[in-house]
């Protein structure tokens, strides 16, 4: 329908194929196309110009109806992608929502207040196409290509000092196997920790959870509560272990830390809000990081 209503417009099939990037005799099928599915003739062709028939007018009337609001969605389209209007679809994290994910949008939320946001809060990764996240911002050990690294935390073992007093001592990472373990494991999978030192280089060892939970908050609850050893990131168990809540468990030996990365849902022609959101997380973690390393250099 389309193509002929350029036909009509551009009088000629052949200007019409240029128009379109098109072969006259492709243009000339299309039309031909189109009339034998609404079996009527719609142009009159001679070797000097193209008529329309009378069915050719009416219908051409419709047509360019139609390809004007095609135009017109088009062109709302992209005023969607590159303004700052619109719905954006966050997924975060319990801890990293009220943490990092909110403290790096202040400005962001200020700024644009023909944004709407939706969080869609879980510890769990939520499926971004399924439920129309735009992008994610996500703390693990499965970063794929295309996901944008943030920055890296560690991560701890440890547990409640009457946990540990009531059991038999654990001297290294095969000594777990004997121990209760919280385990945060959203999707029910075998979990094996890999754990490394100078020492004795690297030992994995595969955990049966004796409590596993989606919510890694729960599980710090759980654990200072004495239910058995947790693996937490080393920032949400600092306060506890200062307190002596918590306990190191195996503090010589490293489990290797967490990245922290946005998973985006539009890799390619990026909605200018979603880029501009990202820049901020982007530019929220790297300022976090810069006040880090100038607190931790020596004066």
């Amino acid at each position: 329908m389309a193509t002929f209503a350029r036909v009509v417009e551009l009088g000629a099939f052949s200007r019409a194929a240029k128009a379109l990037g098109l072969t006259t005799s492709s243009v000339s099928q299309h039309v031909r196309a189109l009339e034998l599915s609404l079996q009527a003739t719609l142009l009159n062709r001679s070797t000097r110009k193209l008529s329309l028939t009378e069915a050719g007018t009416l219908f051409y009337k419709h047509c360019s109806h139609i390809v004007m609001a095609a135009s017109e969605a088009e062109q709302s389209i992209a005023v969607l992608n590159n303004e700052m209007v619109g719905e954006l679809r966050i997924a975060v994290s319990s801890f990293m929502s009220t943490q990092y994910l909110i403290p790096a949008l202040r400005d962001f939320i200020r700024h644009n207040p023909r944004i709407k946001l939706r969080f869609e809060v879980a510890d769990n990764n939520i499926d971004l196409i399924d439920q129309r996240i735009d992008l994610a911002l996500r703390a693990g050990r499965n970063r794929q290509p295309g996901d944008i690294f943030l920055t890296h935390f560690s991560d701890v073992l440890c547990a409640a000092p009457s946990y540990l007093e009531s059991r038999p001592p654990i001297h290294s990472p095969v000594d777990l196997l004997h121990h209760d373990f919280l385990l945060f494991n959203p999707h029910g999978e075998p979990c094996f920790l890999e754990f490394s030192n100078e020492a004795s280089g690297t030992v994995r060892v595969r955990l049966q959870a004796r409590i596993s939970a989606n919510h890694a908050r729960s599980l710090r609850f759980l654990a200072v509560d004495g239910h058995g050893i947790v693996r937490l990131l080393e920032n949400k168990a600092d306060d506890d272990l200062k307190a002596g809540r918590l306990k190191r468990v195996l503090p010589e030996w490293s489990l290797g830390g967490f990245d922290v990365y946005v998973t985006v849902r539009h890799r390619d022609n990026m909605p200018a809000k979603v880029r501009q959101c990202l820049e901020h997380i982007q530019h929220y973690f790297d300022s976090s990081l810069l006040l880090s390393e100038e607190a931790s250099a020596p004066s």
